[in-house]
């Protein structure tokens, strides 16, 4: 477990950041996904607050990430903060952003995978290996393993390094269905261990055009958490340590866009009604990237998954946590990308 056992779901991202100071101050962190009012941004803020020797930002709207500097630089104006371009939905885009980085950084300590996209539409996009998909595989998974495949040289770099992916309890919507990752078939015509669960709520499997959104965001989110295990599972002799997080039920932009109903589903998906702050979504984040009591876990035999700053291994469905489902979703993505992965 995290070795602060008060850390909790009313835990915040600067409170965590107090504690662990020591962890962050002078080190080199990565963080994708920043823009103003969100997780990104709480966690970034967090992170300059201890004085780490370098916080690359990366994002693909310049203008949010100039403003996220210019509000860090109001409070902590000594930080040290680069910003990369980044799209995760663009194999070109994540080339280039990752020659930026190590244009920057001899090495990198810490890269956060905040970075995602939830969306109820397909917006179709193409593998470079022809697959169709929909944004969100692409985006929220795909974007992410290249991306952090990229960086492995500057991670290898550095002494004990850390890398979190940004997962959610939306994981338990979808297995990764490795014969249909557009959902371009029904729903439940699929093998029986990549169907949905069956006692979902209809708002959940609700589709536009034939797509199921929801459940696209799932599988991207069961992906996150199989990429970390498979992570751990190759990186194991390199020092470098790989987690997945549960932010927890936090209002954003979209919870705000759903119609009454909407809100009503994912309200129920809140722990006894508790929603949290950016600040407190921030947190396990935290725990997972600095925490040095984590350095000691057997990777071999946990998932590796945290929620409420702690680790929750039980929290994690059955879909993603096997570590032949991790091998194969590792092989079938170099596969998509056309990508061989160096460790």
């Amino acid at each position: 477990m995290a070795s602060h056992s008060e850390f909790g779901k009313d835990t915040t991202a600067t409170e965590v950041a107090s504690v662990l100071g020591d962890s962050i101050k002078g080190r080199t962190v990565v963080l994708t996904g920043v823009s103003p009012a969100s997780i990104g941004y709480t966690t970034a803020l967090a992170i300059a607050s201890q004085g780490p020797v370098s916080l690359v930002l990366a994002s693909r709207t310049p203008a949010k990430l100039d403003a996220v500097v210019r509000d860090i630089k109001k409070v902590y104006p000594s930080a040290v903060l680069h910003t990369v371009l980044l799209d995760l939905s663009s194999t070109t885009s994540i080339h280039a952003a990752a020659v930026s980085v190590a244009a920057l950084a001899g090495h990198v300590d810490v890269l956060i995978n905040n970075a995602g996209v939830s969306t109820p539409e397909r917006h179709p996009v193409t593998a470079p290996d022809g697959t169709e998909l929909d944004t969100q595989f692409m985006t929220n998974h795909l974007g992410v393993f290249l991306w952090t495949a990229l960086l492995l040289p500057l991670l290898k770099a550095a002494l004990s390094a850390r890398i979190v992916n940004i997962s959610s309890q939306g994981h338990r919507l979808s297995p990764v269905r490795f014969s249909d990752y557009a959902f371009r078939r029904g729903l439940y015509d699929v093998p029986d261990a990549e169907k949905p669960a069956a006692d979902l709520a209809s708002f959940f499997t609700s589709t536009v055009d034939g797509y199921a959104g929801f459940l696209g965001y799932g599988q991207s989110k069961s992906a996150n958490i199989l990429h970390a295990i498979e992570l751990s599972r190759r990186l194991s002799s390199t020092g470098i340590r790989s987690f997945s997080v549960h932010p927890g039920t936090i209002e954003t932009e979209l919870s705000r866009s759903l119609d009454k109903e909407g809100q009503d589903t994912i309200a129920k998906t809140a722990p006894k009604g508790f929603w949290k702050t950016q600040d407190q979504g921030a947190a396990t984040t935290m725990v997972a990237a600095f925490d040095p009591a984590l350095a000691e876990v057997d990777m071999a035999t946990t998932v590796g998954y945290l929620s409420d700053c702690q680790l929750r291994d039980d929290m994690v469905g059955v879909h993603a946590q096997g570590k032949a489902l991790a091998t194969r979703l590792w092989t079938e993505s170099e596969r998509l990308l056309k990508y061989s992965v160096v460790i």
